[in-house]
């Protein structure tokens, strides 16, 4: 047979709905290929922009410190450092030097406790209150209030500058540029004397290394960054940037007087590799669903060409009587399918990669990436059109050279246990996930980072449960001709019609219950993990932010009353074994971080304020013991209540009112916790004019890497989901479209015999809705049962409380099935009325 090569593309127009349906099948087919690739990739890079953004930005680069150089060697180092930069690929870097702290004698004759320093750009990076010439000393505000420093004055030893400025001390937040030297720049107020001295900036380095290279000896600090134009936005730069620094640093030590002057360090190349491992492990995760999906998608372009060769069957009749094989039908198919194909396919790829900011965790991709997610699409096209003409050989040569045999193969692939090979492997990856072991850093327990083969674990019980439903309909459709419900027609009509094509009924099942269930459990579980670290940094941190503040003003002096209202006061005692807290109970219930009922906690706490028999009532937390105990510093405390788990206790501890501390100064640490972001927390104090240090911000408190890690495989789980019922929604629509024509003659004639219409609707309605509920039924059953075992599972940090468990998903169940009802009534519709419209003799004649 000579192919129609011009012809076929243009006949395949005249099957618009087969030209629509090929098109959709090839675009959630290449989606689902070229998006997983993007996806991992796109989650390792955003877990390197994660790291990057918790660390220091001058962090980022490779970092030189050392605290026991002279101020000359220290001018070595910052030589070398400006020398080897540029050959490395880094910008110009910055250098600064410090000097102890210790009690410089003014012009005043006092001596307040200051450091001196140098850094390059430092004088561009303050708020100057007096003068401004940049040709002497700076001089922070405390140190020329405590030593009644003025414009002019001086250090009373030889070489140093005259004061030419006063600028206001830093306070945290620092920016950018400070937030690598706070340590340095930044004084701790609650610092015992000596322990802590306000910066006292010098004009330029010469003159600092002039002052203190006799002075000091080998006591001065050395400090170097390299400040990147921009932050690593994917694996692939931030390797860029810690290869860059494993040759520069080096280098740089060569070129030093001396061996082991400074301590370098190249901190982002382990996140980089953590950030790898996150990408491998969300794609290693995804890969079983998205090989699934994959054949799910193949199994839809199979269908597609079923329907073609239906609708082209007197054709392809006439052309094998006339000489043509089944391998030149096939290539006939491929002709008409193959730019309906393409077109998908594109359109599938562009979409995936358009549409990466909305389903992927980062929009940046390393390079490379959209080549091979391309090749992927294109493997992904090609193994289409295989399929479309494999099927239309099979399919016509089962139609015109019928032998059984291949026929009896393929049907026994369907009694080979595959629900058994899923379990199995759903079984072995949960006592892989139960066994993993918690490791330990310094007595203390890390997050657990998320395990491939344990992330997959509830995706392989979803696809279990698929195959066992499957299963277990099909057996029914089997002994489904003994079924005798004429009583009911319709139901009768429907069980009848379902038999009928059994092999579209189970196959529409199976895609539905992997939808269903995929949907639940990826929103299920990524909701989880997000609940449970919002949860868990509440509870650590105790509010949404808190800081340290001194003793004296939480007992003595008190709060400004603007600030007292919108905070609360908490004591913090820790012992061997437990966490003591001293709150307010009249304000803390509605400051705290609070996980469930205000209410009920504030009046669990209010019970603290009344005498328990010679003891301070005590709200025991965790594990603490239920019995009268003395604690350290407080007393006999009695508890009165209990709760399983308290803001910043954790798992073990004591609450007490601070009103019944017999004496609240014996308390070591106070805090103000406050449910404003810190910023907002810390500029409220610096206006009251309280020192404050440690401060903490909810957000970032815990390393979220891990959770997000998990969150990320889960999102492109839920993607995942949405594809497969699109894909289920089209298979139930191309199955009652390529038994059309069965369909309306047995319609038409039961009508014209007196079937009734509202009873031609109600089967309709039976058939496709049992496929339906069935499906929305086994998938939420087993992604809300998922969800429920593997959440606390696959939580990172079960120590800390409270453990991820399953959210509410009533809704998006109730939505699911509401959905499902839609499409159901759309497609009976369509169904209903190609019977009403019908005309019997021509459908006799076809």
């Amino acid at each position: 047979m000579q192919l129609p090569w011009r012809s076929a593309p243009r006949a395949a127009l005249s099957s618009p709905l087969t030209v629509l349906v090929a098109v959709v099948a090839a675009l959630l087919l290449t989606f689902v290929g070229a998006a997983a690739v993007l996806h991992s990739d796109a989650a390792g890079n955003a877990a390197a922009g994660y790291q990057a953004g918790r660390l220091c930005p001058q962090s980022v680069a490779p970092v030189i410190d050392h605290r026991r150089v002279t101020a000359g060697e220290g001018a070595a180092v910052i030589d070398a450092a400006a020398a080897q930069a540029p050959r490395h690929g880094f910008p110009a870097p910055i250098g600064a030097l410090y000097s102890p702290v210790r009690q410089w004698t003014w012009d005043s004759g006092l001596h307040p406790w200051s450091r001196f320093g140098w850094r390059e750009g430092a004088m561009d990076n303050l708020t100057v209150l007096q003068g401004g010439s940049r040709d002497g000393l700076w001089v922070p505000r405390t140190v020329a209030e405590d030593g009644d420093v003025r414009l002019g004055d001086t250090v009373a030893l030889p070489g140093f500058p005259r004061v030419t400025a006063i600028y206001e001390d830093l306070a945290d937040p620092v920016g950018d540029y400070w937030c690598a030297e706070r340590e340095e720049a930044v004084v701790n107020p609650l610092a015992p004397d000596g322990g802590a001295g306000a910066l006292v900036l010098f004009p330029d380095r010469d003159s600092f290394v002039a002052a203190f290279d006799d002075i000091a000896g080998d006591s001065v600090t050395v400090s170097v960054r390299f400040p990147l134009e921009r932050l690593p936005r994917t694996a692939d730069e931030g390797a860029d940037v810690a290869a860059r620094g494993a040759a520069m640093l080096p280098a740089i030590e060569a070129m030093l007087p001396r061996p082991n002057m400074v301590i370098t360090g190249n901190y982002f190349a382990t996140p980089v590799e953590v950030s790898r491992e996150a990408g491998d492990t969300v794609l290693g995760a995804v890969l079983p669903l998205t090989v699934v999906s994959l054949l799910v998608g193949l199994a839809g372009v199979a269908a597609v060409t079923v329907q073609w060769c239906q609708r082209r069957r007197a054709e392809l009749r006439l052309l094998w009587a006339r000489g043509a094989g089944p391998r030149a039908l096939g290539a006939r198919a491929v002709l008409e399918l193959a730019a309906p194909l393409l077109a998908g396919a594109v359109l599938g790829w562009l979409i995936a990669r358009l549409a990466l900011p909305w389903y992927a965790p980062s929009p940046y991709l390393s390079d490379g990436t959209a080549v091979v997610s391309a090749l992927v699409a294109t493997g992904v096209f090609a193994a289409a059109l295989l399929v479309t003409g494999a099927v239309t050989v099979a399919h016509t040569h089962r139609a015109f050279q019928a032998t059984g045999g291949r026929r009896r193969l393929w049907r026994g692939l369907r009694y080979l246990p595959w629900e058994l090979a899923t379990g199995v492997a759903a079984y072995l990856a949960w006592a892989r996930l139960d066994a993993t072991p918690v490791r330990m850093a310094f007595g203390q327990p890390l997050p657990e980072q998320p395990d491939a083969v344990g992330l997959a674990f509830p995706l392989l019980v979803v696809l279990t449960v698929a195959l066992v439903a499957v299963r277990l309909v099909r057996w029914g459709l089997r002994a489904a001709h003994r079924l005798r419900w004429w009583r009911v027609p319709a139901a009768q009509l429907a069980v009848r019609r379902l038999a009928a094509a059994a092999g579209s009924a189970v196959g529409i099942l199976l895609v539905g219950t992997l939808a269903v269930g995929t949907l639940t459990v990826g929103v299920g579980i990524a909701t989880a993990q997000d609940d449970a670290f919002d949860t868990k940094s509440g509870l650590f941190v105790g509010a949404e932010s808190s800081a340290q503040i001194s003793t004296r003003v939480a007992t003595e002096t008190g709060l400004p009353p603007l600030l007292a209202a919108q905070t609360t006061l908490v004591g913090v005692l820790k012992s061997q074994d437990d966490v003591i807290l001293a709150v307010d109970p009249a304000t803390f219930a509605d400051i705290a971080w609070v996980d469930g009922d205000r209410a009920e906690l504030a009046a669990r706490l209010a019970r603290l304020d009344a005498p328990a028999a010679g003891a301070l009532p005590t709200l025991r937390v965790g594990s603490a013991p239920d019995q009268r105990v003395r604690l350290p510093r407080i007393g006999d405390v009695e508890p009165v209540d209990h709760l399983p788990a308290f803001p910043l206790v954790g798992n073990r501890g004591y609450v007490v009112s601070t009103a019944a501390i017999p004496d609240p100064g014996d308390i070591d640490v106070w805090q103000i916790w406050s449910p404003k972001p810190v910023d907002l927390l810390l500029a409220d104090l610096d206006a009251a004019g309280l020192h404050h240090l440690h401060a903490r911000g909810k957000s970032e408190a815990l390393d979220g890497l891990p959770f997000l890690t998990v969150r990320w495989t889960f999102d492109f789980v839920t993607a995942l989901g949405f594809v497969l019922a699109v894909v289920a929604a089209a298979a139930l629509l191309l199955a009652v479209e390529v038994r059309r024509r069965q369909n309306a003659l047995a319609g038409a004639l039961a009508t014209r015999m007196g079937l009734r219409p509202r009873t031609l609707v109600a089967s309709h309605l039976l058939e496709l809705g049992s496929l339906a509920g069935l499906s929305v039924a086994a998938g939420a059953a087993a992604g809300w049962a998922c969800t429920a075992v593997a959440s606390p599972m696959l939580d990172p940090s079960p120590w800390l409380r409270p453990v991820a468990a399953a959210p509410d998903l009533v809704g998006l169940v109730s939505t699911t099935l509401a959905t499902a009802l839609a499409v159901v009534a759309l497609v009976c519709w369509s169904a209903v009325r190609s019977v009403t419209t019908a005309r019997v003799g021509e459908l006799i004649r076809g």
